[in-house]
């Protein structure tokens, strides 16, 4: 008895040594100018236990006409029916133009006007929906690199007092931190898609590329200097070829458009010829113009989980989905995500 009681303890002891499970929170990216969950959005949120949005308050790029830096979307919140219990992490896309040749003072005129339009987005959000955290989306390159970091150093005054700040990390800057450079932020979001070429008539998927990602992160730093949070693809879109190049791309395009076959001809998966001029999602198609529809299958994006097992993740990462919309919910399963997840929040 004495002996069994001893075992007991033994194993309790244990037990209570070994490291806890990595707990990874899920989320979602809400990239449309008009925020409004549906009901149908609302239920799936829920059902995944999803409490946190990254939402894009402001879209900010450079005039081509005047090279003028300016908002080219803001976000108008119509309904924050839904809300309720969640946290929103406001998130600025910024192009990387907009930090080309860009002076000190511009920089600072910058970060002051875009604190002032988040904070003025966030005033018509629920009390206590919006930060700590605001994630800054920019593709710097090696010239633009010291312009965004200051951009990033200077925001932090005229944000809220105890802001937190999260920059997207692209897998050419998670392999090469060294050349690229580190963003002097709290937390890095890797952006585990975009990995294949998307000019390349003859790609196959240019929105994720298992083995073109793989070739990323196998040689990239064992540990990356920032914690990482990952985010994984949920979207669709349609590239549109003309005349041999790539033109345009259509957001969202809804599978269904293709049965047409008087209008669409297919020439393979996902590939078809327009055969006469013709509408798409608002977009005028002429003949002759080529299409490549790319979408991430349920097997795809545990490919991509899988490989996100592989790269330095935060033991509390944010597993977050780009992005939620009524196609996510109706093709991508509550079922499908909570297993992706588990995928990694078993690494």
């Amino acid at each position: 008895m004495i002996r069994l009681l001893y075992f007991l303890l033994l194993v309790a002891a244990w037990s209570g040594c070994t490291p806890s499970a990595p707990h990874h929170s899920m989320a979602f990216y809400y990239w449309q100018t008009t925020f409004r969950l549906s009901a149908g959005e609302v239920r799936y949120l829920d059902s995944l236990h999803c409490h946190t949005l990254y939402v894009k308050f402001l879209d900010v790029g450079r005039s081509s006409e005047s090279g003028e830096i300016r908002p080219f979307s803001q976000l108008n919140v119509a309904d924050t029916t839904g809300l309720a219990g969640r946290q929103i992490v406001p998130t600025v896309f910024l192009t990387n133009e907009v930090f080309k040749n860009i002076s000190a003072e511009k920089t600072d005129w910058l970060a002051q006007k875009t604190a002032t339009s988040l904070a003025n987005i966030a005033q018509r959000c629920p009390a206590g929906s919006v930060g700590p955290l605001y994630q800054f989306d920019c593709d710097w390159t090696p010239s633009t690199q010291a312009a965004f970091f200051s951009f990033l150093q200077k925001i932090r005054v005229y944000l809220p007092k105890n802001s937190q700040l999260s920059a997207t990390i692209r897998l050419h800057q998670y392999k090469f931190p060294d050349q690229t450079g580190v963003p002097p932020v709290e937390r890095g979001m890797l952006m585990l898609y975009n990995t294949g070429d998307l000019d390349d008539p003859a790609e196959i998927n240019s929105i994720f590329q298992p083995a073109a990602a793989r070739r990323y992160i196998v040689v990239a730093p064992s540990r990356y200097p920032l914690p990482l949070d990952v985010a994984l693809p949920v979207f669709s879109w349609t590239l549109v070829f003309r005349d041999e190049e790539f033109w345009k791309i259509i957001p969202d395009a809804h599978p269904t458009d293709w049965a047409d076959t008087s209008r669409f001809e297919p020439l393979g998966p996902g590939r078809f010829r327009i055969r006469r001029g013709t509408f798409v999602s608002g977009h005028y198609l002429r003949p002759d113009d080529r299409l490549r529809v790319e979408t991430i299958s349920p097997p795809l994006l545990h490919e991509a989980a899988r490989l996100a097992v592989q790269t330095d993740l935060a033991k509390d990462a944010t597993v977050a989905f780009f992005h939620l919309d009524s196609t996510t919910v109706a093709q991508y399963p509550v079922s499908v995500l909570d297993s992706v997840s588990r995928v990694i929040g078993n690494e």
